[in-house]
């Protein structure tokens, strides 16, 4: 596995699952290759791993690294219930 990924929570990753099934929209705060914050919206399309880590991919081509996301709709990950939430609530 890759060495510094964390594997996610069954319980958050059948909450992204459950997501993709209905086709809904998600708000998505995480931090990419760079460990810049990041936020988007848009429809999960597919899960799949690279080099031992989880992503999903957005229907708009983006890739996130699971162990990445800091929140879901508003709600925190796994590992990131402290994070504060970025959401400017516009």
């Amino acid at each position: 596995m890759n060495a510094d990924y964390k594997p996610v929570a069954c319980s958050f990753y059948d909450e992204l699952e459950a997501a993709a099934t209905q086709r809904r929209r998600v708000v998505l705060q995480y931090f990419d290759d760079i460990r810049q914050l990041c936020l988007e919206s848009g429809v999960i399309d597919t899960f799949f791993v690279r080099e031992k880590a989880e992503f999903m991919r957005l229907k708009s081509g983006e890739e996130i690294r699971l162990d990445h996301i800091l929140r879901v709709d508003d709600q925190p990950a796994p590992g990131y219930a402290d994070a504060p939430n970025y959401s400017c609530g516009c």
